[in-house]
């Protein structure tokens, strides 16, 4: 089974909507924000959720991977201490090689370089900070995508294309040893599942942001959890019905009421202090046990058993009267006028005997009947006739059955008067059921429901008294004394118990009873908002399943096992090969999973310890070996080809290892752009050679300090850093500009020039010894000899020994080494003498060099 067939295979089993983004990849569609949205309303929608047949017209393409070069960095302003407006090239082929010496200003362009293109290990471009006011950083960095030309202006984020592009230095390789990384190739098939991953990665974006603005909708009426209807709102679900809603939200009947009476007493309350309280509390206990004793003997008054003894007055007096009516009728029929005896009568009778007593004959017993007294009435001198009259009259007022009646009715009216005389509404009784509502409404209600109801009573049992009416229904039995007088004690048992402690549990529990009534109100107030409420959570719940099913974990897993069945071997053969290459033993690469289909390793050693890194083991040179061998293992994978850029790539390596080095980078510039920043001159020359074995150009670059002032650049190495063939290159350069001129240069003139470019001919001279015979039989980074190379002496003539004898003699003759003999008379060459020794060393390089190939 191919790679192409096993995807196929798998997406047949994937939800309809990921087999439709498939084809859609598959057939070179893009995904835009609008598509996006489209997937994600259809996912929700839950209409494509089942699988179909979709994938099997899936065909798997090759993605187009575009180069990205490096093309210079220029209109550099307030770069760390770097001249300003400097601008440096490079070739966007084969290996350009940037030379500096140490604090040059190399590695600023370097480290601004590894801030905008990829890099294990991350640098900030600074300004120069030895200015107190230092610029902010600025420049330009030229590149190429795909062979099409493009700027990026900074400070601004690099563009993802940038990130093509490589970068290695000492600090990076130190990454890649300890920390994972992520080999980049894997095969390009999979480009179809990355595609899949970053549309469900988008979708699960937008739909995170549905979620957000959906949770930011959240009903939120301030309600204390625990409360009742706090705890109700907390526990909202989805499937909350609207029975259950209307249940909670439903006010039951006083809630209002009762909650301004808690406002009321928590304001008084927060008015007061515990002796206050305890003031209040007995008050209000002895007006309750008052209301309470008034109310008891009201009812004892009105009670049917009092009703019916007042009623037993009321006959009694009325039948005593009758009795006395008859005895005075029998006795005073013969008298003047009538009624004697009747009840005016009777009243004009005690008036008289009032105003006799206490006025006329005050001294004297009433009636007065002696000598010459007078009536008190019509104040006339009572004859015998008249004194007789009213001495019957005293009889019969003093007589039995007339003072029985009016004891009778005395007692009824004495009765009658307490019924009437019973006060309802007294100042105390008004206070104290004002106090009681206060305190407890229904109570308070019930109490002065009960004293209108006794007033009614009282009047009707008057009426019943007074009138033929019946007797009025009788009151039934009542417990509002009782419950008065409970409350009384529990009041009283408060005062007397009162204290700071229990009367901030009073102010605590008004304040809980507060909440709990608001809350229902204010729930009751928000019925509609509570189903509206409902309905998110339901949109929410949809919006989660839909994140669910959009989720990348069994993509990735997918996409990570067809990286390890076809790509982790070709990795870590790779990986051996660079390793083996840079003479690395018993090493190799850990596999430790990967995200997102991308797979994660770390270097290890193979036989120890899963515990022991690779970097306490290995030599400081053998940890750069290592870095650059991942690194050059991740270069040969990125199909890309993109650039790669190296800083000092060969700090702590051995002779041997920089020439593997040199080598590698030479054979990866064969299809991509190589970029070196270095310091080390040998190493320059190790480049150049190795360039030219591979057949790869080499452009020269320089950065240099001219006095204080770093980052100077050159189109072309120093003299001391140009191999053989770029020096040969110089002096015949320089060797035609010195024909031009000869004309016009006076002898002093002329013997400076040709001293000089003479003794670049004998440095080249010593290079070319150096570089094509000893350091092919000897190795300086090793202090080896290489034995196999000991035939190239043998191959050396006595013609070759003459040419160099004779053309680094003559560069002594001409170069400012010594004073010149005045015997000698010594005369400065002509340019074709000059351009016959630079012959001579050039046909000598080329027979040297093809001994070695014999």
């Amino acid at each position: 089974m191919t790679i192409e067939s096993d995807i196929i295979a798998w997406a047949l089993d994937r939800p309809g909507w990921q087999q439709d983004v498939l084809v859609a990849l598959a057939n070179g569609e893009t995904y835009g924000p609008t598509q996006i949205t489209a997937v994600v309303d259809e996912v929700l929608e839950d209409t494509n959720s089942a699988p179909s047949q979709e994938a099997k017209s899936i065909q798997v393409k090759s993605a187009v991977v575009e180069q990205v070069d490096l093309s210079a960095v220029a209109d550099l302003r307030g770069v760390n201490a770097l001249v300003d407006g400097q601008r440096l090239n490079f070739a966007t082929t084969g290996i350009t090689v940037i030379y500096g010496d140490n604090g040059s200003g190399k590695s600023g362009y370097a480290r601004l370089i590894k801030a905008m293109v990829k890099a294990r290990h991350r640098a900030d471009i600074l300004p120069n900070v030895f200015h107190d006011s230092p610029d902010e950083p600025s420049g330009a960095l030229l590149y190429r995508v795909g062979g099409q030309d493009r700027t990026l202006t900074f400070p601004s984020a690099p563009p993802p294309e940038l990130l093509k592009m490589s970068f290695y230095d000492e600090r990076c390789g130190d990454e890649y040893l300890t920390k994972e990384s992520t080999i980049s190739y894997r095969p390009s098939a999979l480009t179809l599942l990355d595609g899949l991953i970053r549309v469900c990665d988008e979708a699960r974006s937008d739909i995170a942001a549905r979620i957000k603005s959906n949770e930011a909708k959240a009903l939120d009426l301030g309600l204390l959890p625990t409360t009742t209807a706090g705890a109700f709102l907390a526990t909202l679900t989805a499937a909350t019905t609207e029975t259950q809603i209307e249940a909670a939200t439903t006010l039951a009947a006083g809630t209002n009421e009762r909650l301004g009476d808690v406002l009321q007493e928590q304001a008084r309350l927060a008015a007061t202090d515990p002796q206050k309280e305890r003031s209040r509390l007995t008050a209000l206990a002895n007006q309750v046990k008052t209301l309470g004793d008034d109310l008891a003997r009201l009812l004892e008054a009105l009670g049917a058993e009092k009703t019916d003894a007042r009623h037993e007055l009321r006959s009694i007096a009325a039948n005593a009267r009758a009795a006395a009516s008859i005895a005075a009728a029998s006795s005073f029929d013969d008298e003047p006028l009538p009624g004697v005896g009747s009840e005016t009568w009777r009243l004009l009778w005690t008036a008289a005997r009032n105003y006799s007593i206490a006025e006329a004959y005050h001294a004297h017993q009433f009636p007065v009947t002696g000598e010459r007294a007078v009536c008190v009435l019509c104040q006339q001198v009572l004859d015998d006739e008249a004194k007789t009259r009213l001495r019957r009259f005293d009889q019969y007022m003093t007589d039995t059955t007339e003072r029985d009646a009016l004891t009778a009715e005395q007692n009824f009216a004495a009765t009658l008067s307490e019924l009437r005389t019973l006060d309802f509404a007294t100042p105390a009784r008004t206070a104290a059921l004002t106090a009681l509502e206060a305190h407890d409404a229904q109570l308070g209600g019930t109490a002065t429901a009960l004293l209108t109801k006794l007033e009614d009573q009282r009047d009707a049992v008057v009426q019943h008294l007074t009138s033929e009416d019946p007797a009025p229904t009788a009151l039934a039995a009542m417990d509002t004394p009782s419950k008065l007088a409970g409350l009384a004690s529990q009041l009283q048992e408060r005062a007397s118990a009162a204290d700071v402690t229990q009367f901030e549990t009073a102010v605590t529990d008004l304040r809980t009873e507060k909440a709990e009534l608001q809350a229902r109100v204010r729930l009751s107030e928000s019925a509609d908002k509570v189903k509206a409420e409902v309905q998110r959570l339901r949109q929410l719940r949809a919006l989660k399943v839909a994140r669910t099913a959009a989720d990348t974990n069994s993509i990735t897993q997918k996409a990570s096992a067809l990286t390890r069945e076809y790509a982790t071997d070709r990795i870590l053969d790779r990986f051996t090969r660079e390793t083996e290459r840079l003479r690395l033993q018993k090493v190799t690469l850990q596999d430790l999973g990967g995200r997102k289909g991308q797979l994660n390793q770390k270097p290890g050693l193979l036989g120890a310890a899963k515990s022991v890194a690779a970097h306490t083991v290995l030599s400081e040179g053998e940890q750069t070996a290592l870095g650059l061998a991942g690194f050059f293992t991740e270069a040969v994978f990125d199909q890309s080809k993109s650039a790669l850029i190296f800083d000092d790539p060969v700090t702590s390596l051995d002779h041997v290892r920089r020439d593997k080095v040199a080598e590698r980078l030479a054979q990866l510039a064969q299809d991509r752009q190589v970029v070196v920043f270095t310091h080390d001159v040998a190493f320059t020359g190790d480049l150049a050679a190795a360039a030219e074995r591979e057949g790869v150009a080499l452009t020269e670059r320089a950065v240099e300090r001219r006095g204080a002032e770093p980052g100077i650049c050159i189109e072309s190495f120093p003299w001391k850093a140009k191999d053989f063939g770029s020096r040969v290159t110089h002096l015949t350069s320089e060797l035609a500009r010195l024909k031009k001129e000869r004309s016009g240069l006076v002898q002093d003139q002329w013997e400076e020039s040709v001293a000089t470019w003479a003794g670049y001919l004998s440095e080249t001279w010593e290079r070319s010894v150096t570089t094509e015979v000893m350091n092919q039989v000897f190795d300086r980074g090793s202090s080896q000899v290489r034995m196999m190379k000991f035939r190239l002496l043998a191959e050396i003539t006595d013609a070759d020994n003459q040419d160099v004898q004779d053309g680094y003699g003559a560069t002594s003759l001409w170069g400012r080494r010594h004073d010149k003999s005045a015997e000698t008379n010594y005369v400065a060459p002509e340019p074709a003498d000059l351009e016959r020794e630079l012959t001579r060393l050039t046909d000598w390089q080329k027979r040297v060099r093809k001994y070695l190939s014999k």
